[in-house]
């Protein structure tokens, strides 16, 4: 099924004054949702990227691009700092189960696969390291992200080899693997030389291993890096990340 009638239930949808600013938006619901992520630093867009993706779900609960989207919007909601550990944890969780039905709708395209990788590591977060490994979650991690690698590893800036490298400095000793972080990081690099984050894994790989200097250089580069060069969102969040680790590097 493919969205019939949701334009209609859409166009009755107010948008809040935050979201309506600027340019008139798209009357196709999958355009608003993919707009509205590139603004999930304001709140305003993640609650109406949720309210979107919920009407969209209720008239068409199967369609494979209504339900990564969903799962996205589930997942960026679960950024909000404010947010308590479970309640991220929670959300995670909601947004997995949202990607694996888009997976079930089609095992083929990358973006379902990835936002069930990293709806599931976000749940692992709140549960604890061990106790995801101890219960499984790691193959639910895994086994998407590997077929996200496969399908398409350029796909969202270049972030994917950033979530492998992310993983293998999560692990606890002895399976933590600086030397296999840093080999993906250079690898999402090789993809979009712009990847702040993966510049912020390779600054905490240097502070780990006792080299300051370098990380304040990786880390004043992020700082001084404009924002907007590929996803305004993450770049902002990546800065305040470099700041907070910047000051605790002596």
């Amino acid at each position: 099924m493919r969205l019939a009638g949701l334009l209609t239930l859409l166009s009755s949808i107010g948008v809040p004054a935050a979201v309506a600013s600027g340019p008139p938006p798209s009357s196709d619901p999958l355009a608003r949702l993919d707009a509205l992520h590139a603004r999930r630093d304001d709140r305003a867009a993640v609650a109406e990227g949720l309210r979107l993706a919920s009407a969209a779900l209720a008239q068409a609960p199967a369609d494979y691009e209504v339900l990564w989207r969903a799962a996205r919007a589930t997942f960026d909601d679960s950024e909000d700092p404010s947010r308590s550990s479970d309640e991220r944890s929670r959300l995670g969780k909601q947004a997995y189960d949202l990607a694996e039905r888009a997976i079930a709708a089609n095992p083929n395209d990358v973006a379902g696969q990835y936002w069930a990788a990293l709806s599931i590591g976000r749940y692992a977060e709140g549960i604890g390291v061990l106790r995801a490994l101890a219960n499984g979650v790691e193959d639910k991690f895994k086994g998407p992200l590997e077929r996200a690698t496969a399908l398409d590893v350029r796909y969202d800036h270049g972030n994917i080899p950033v979530i492998w490298a992310a993983y293998y400095l999560e692990l606890p000793w002895p399976k933590r693997d600086r030397a296999k972080a840093a080999k993906e990081l250079e690898r999402a690099l090789a993809i979009n030389p712009a990847n702040l984050r993966a510049r912020l894994y390779q600054a905490r790989i240097a502070a780990d291993e006792g080299r300051p200097a370098e990380a304040k250089a990786l880390l004043a580069g992020i700082a001084a890096a404009p924002v907007g060069r590929y996803d305004a969102p993450e770049e902002r969040r990546v800065k305040t990340e470099a700041a907070s680790l910047s000051a605790t590097i002596r």
